[in-house]
């Protein structure tokens, strides 16, 4: 078997989305002759997000060195309390480098490894991988999940902009190949580097398990139509706000009661619970709180209708939501408030679903009337377009491709 060490800060018991997309990958990279051990976060507090239901490993195949961090100190969390841009620079996992270093230098000691791989965000992941690509000499593939300093999500200052810059620059110029997860992240980070750089990048999309798929509801039961939202939002970036006052739009017209019912999972939406009573929508609209990736799988197979959120965007929207591919496998109709050009509204074009400016409340509120209004059955039908466009995004099918991707390094290394 050809042997992987990774760089992946975020791995099971955490349960993040990282955490769950990398777990899958490795695990049907071990069907495909990889032998995977991972350095990655070993918490010794419950500040994080578990889920001992996770598996993390595969038949032995995927071993978890997991390494503890100061992050978790007392000393550290005072001190960026204290001076917030220190946690920044480029984020608060840089003070695990070292300790994450001396793991991964034992681990290549103990047993020589092919590739390097480093899994990020968090952004320390590249910067670790970096250093042992520079000191092993091993060929190195740098998996973006989101764009860096491109992110509207990411704000800071003139100086911290330059050092992320620079940092970016360094892993760029330094891996033998570099894999984002949708084409509008691959164009827009790249665009500032030289064709050189621009050659080493690739496009491998993230996965659903089918496995792990709950079992769904055939016919559609009697009641209200009932619109499942799961996943985390970002106050004043991303947010449910146009959503919840389409809602009150539309029950302030005729009642909403007994004819549809939203529910969100997902964690800390205590601001958009009381939004949602403000507005009177209290009775028509649940919060669950965060559950686990399983169980929110579950409620979601449950929707009439699955919604997707993302930030309004001047451009092209450069973020797919893991959310969205994990929707996939339950053969749902989707409804995505979504800038019309971007990564999950090209995803839902092709599969078939329509799309609504994530901003604009009013047209948000025609949509869901349509929804709830239409004498069309094919209207809360699947796609016909779904079965075939989602199969690409079926974590066998993106294993593949990620696996060329890292054939494609080691080829690069021999031919050097």
């Amino acid at each position: 078997m050809k042997q992987l060490l990774a760089v992946s800060w975020e791995m099971p018991p955490l349960s993040g989305p990282r955490a769950v997309q990398v777990t899958r990958t490795l695990r049907e990279l071990s069907r495909l002759g990889w032998r995977s051990r991972v350095v990655c976060f070993g918490p010794r507090s419950t500040r994080y997000n578990q889920d001992y239901h996770v598996p993390p490993d595969a038949d032995g195949a995927v071993r978890l060195l997991r390494v503890p961090s100061p992050e978790e100190w007392l000393v550290f969390r005072a001190l960026w309390r204290i001076c917030p841009a220190a946690k920044r620079l480029p984020d608060e996992k840089r003070v695990w480098m070292p300790v994450a270093l001396r793991a991964a230098r034992r681990a290549l000691a103990s047993e020589p490894a092919d590739l390097l791989m480093s899994f990020a965000q968090p952004w320390s992941d590249h910067l670790i991988g970096l250093r042992l690509h520079r000191e092993a000499g091993l060929p190195w593939v740098a998996h973006f999940s989101d764009p860096w300093v491109d992110s509207p999500y990411i704000q800071g200052t003139a100086w911290q902009r330059r050092i992320w810059s620079r940092m970016e620059h360094d892993v760029m110029a330094a891996a033998t190949r570099i894999v984002f997860m949708n084409k509008q992240t691959a164009d827009r980070v790249m665009a500032k580097y030289p064709a050189e750089f621009k050659r080493r990048a690739r496009v491998v999309p993230q996965g659903f398990d089918a496995s792990l798929t709950p079992a769904v509801p055939g016919a559609r039961r009697p009641g209200p139509l009932h619109i499942v939202y799961t996943g985390r939002f970002y106050a004043g970036v991303r947010t449910p706000d146009a959503f919840l006052t389409a809602l009150a739009i539309l029950h302030r017209r005729a009642p909403l009661d007994g004819r549809l019912a939203v529910t969100f999972v997902g964690g800390a939406m205590e601001a958009y619970q009381r939004a949602s009573a403000r507005l009177a929508l209290s009775a028509i609209v649940t919060f669950c709180g965060r559950r686990s990736p399983n169980e929110a799988l579950a409620v979601a197979s449950t929707a009439d209708v699955l919604l997707v959120i993302d930030a309004p965007s001047d451009g092209p929207s450069l973020f797919l939501p893991s959310k969205l591919v994990d929707y996939l496998p339950l053969r749902k109709p989707i409804l995505g408030l979504t800038p019309s050009e971007g990564a999950s509204a090209e995803l839902l074009g092709r599969l078939g679903y329509r799309t609504v400016d994530p901003s604009d409340a009013e047209a948000i509120a025609r949509e869901v009337d349509r929804l709830l209004q239409s004498p069309q059955p094919d209207v809360l039908e699947v796609s016909e377009r779904h079965d075939e466009v989602s199969g690409a995004y079926d974590i066998r099918a993106t294993t593949c491709a990620f696996e060329a991707v890292l054939r494609e390094a080691l080829e690069a290394r021999q031919s050097a």
